[in-house]
């Protein structure tokens, strides 16, 4: 196996950063890019790429084999982005087709010849995918995993034995595994909506429903129980914004409080936002705006009386306080001149040098031992 040359890319992380240390691509990308020189790819084969998470694996394909067919599958949309993006930065064709990630098909007839998968944070998320992809394979599909060693385990290898087919795993290279498996058991896939959990909130009378791989599918997580404790007090059509909504509890629950509120839900997950949709959808008789979309982007300036945050501090299983950073950005812009945003934190997190940077007024409004409620108005600028 030769070892692909991504130097000779010009590949970017998006969002973008400044620390050096963070590339678009990491050991697991090279070690399945370095297998392509052994497939016979032509302009007739039909590829799935599931789960690329910067585009490094698209932009290898792409360079090495011109008009070949690929289709791109991410619950991203900050992978998706990034994938067009470093297409276009290094001048390679646009990705064939993107899988719309909110359905179990492909809506498409399609079967490949060969998928790659980048293995998902979340097992729930990888068994929805393959349970999807079992429509659109054969006996003759080539299907290869790849990903650090720390993200493939038992119950990983598990999942494809159980949906796919018999499976093997390679010898680590650089910290870095391939899962191979043999798709001789298939199956029709679930149907949509049992890849749905749905659990109630007693104490606030509502049910939460969560697709594949959302945050707080499973249960309510302590900090947005934290937050839940300190929501604004809204008056007749406020307009209300959950950022980073994951399964949309937090505005659902502020919609119930006061129908009259104008509530929007964003996130950069496909299924998070469809998740939203239901729970909200399912739990009140009123409307609601969803954007899927990096943070805020698209989104109207000076608009909003209150937005709800509970920030993630990892991408791609990389800890980092740069997406919090973008939250709190743009929160100010996005908020009126008397808005207020509630952001709720792990205590170790160093969130308030950030928000005094595009808040006048930041202070803690909460008293548990574990996360801090933040409360910051009067956005700058």
């Amino acid at each position: 196996m030769t070892a692909p040359d991504f130097e000779n890319l010009h590949l970017e992380r998006y969002p973008s950063t400044s620390d050096k240390n963070l590339r678009a691509w990491n050991a697991a990308d090279e070690y399945l890019t370095s297998l392509f020189e052994q497939y016979s790819f032509n302009s007739e084969s039909k590829i799935l790429i599931i789960n690329d998470q910067f585009g490094a694996i698209s932009c290898s394909l792409s360079q090495q084999y011109a008009n070949i067919q690929i289709h791109n599958w991410t619950d991203s949309f900050l992978s998706k982005t990034a994938i067009e993006k470093n297409l276009e930065r290094n001048k390679l064709p646009p990705m064939s087709k993107f899988v719309d990630q909110c359905s179990s098909k492909l809506r498409s007839e399609l079967i490949f010849d060969y998928v790659f998968i980048r293995t998902p944070k979340h097992n729930s998320l990888l068994e929805f995918q393959l349970n999807t992809i079992t429509s659109h394979i054969n006996l003759d599909t080539v299907i290869v995993a790849t990903g650090m060693t720390k993200e493939i385990h038992n119950s990983t290898t598990t999942l494809f034995e159980n949906i796919i087919g018999p499976t093997k795993t390679s010898l680590a290279k650089k910290k870095a595994r391939l899962v191979y498996p043999n798709p001789l058991n298939i199956k029709e896939n679930e149907s949509p909506i049992n890849s749905v959990v749905e659990y109630k909130i007693e104490e606030y009378e509502i049910t939460s429903y969560g697709f594949a791989g959302v945050f707080s599918r499973e249960k309510l997580d302590i900090g947005s129980r934290v937050l839940l404790k300190h929501l604004p007090e809204t008056t007749e059509k406020q307009k209300l914004m959950d950022l980073g909504c994951g399964a949309g509890i937090l505005g659902t629950i502020a919609a119930k409080q006061n129908p009259s509120l104008n509530v929007s839900f964003s996130d950069e997950s496909f299924l998070a936002i469809e998740s939203a949709k239901m729970t909200f959808e399912k739990n009140t008789s009123q409307t609601a705006n969803y954007f899927i979309t990096d943070v805020l982007e698209g989104v109207e300036d000076r608009d909003f009386d209150h937005i709800l945050c509970n920030p993630p501090f990892h991408q791609q299983n990389v800890q980092t306080l740069s997406i919090a950073n973008k939250m709190f950005r743009q929160s100010a812009r996005k908020l009126k001149s008397n808005g207020e945003l509630r952001v709720v934190a792990n205590r170790h997190l160093k969130y308030r040098p950030m928000l005094n940077q595009y808040f006048k007024r930041v202070k803690i409004i909460s008293d548990d031992p574990k996360f801090v409620v933040w409360l910051a108005k009067q956005p700058i600028g």
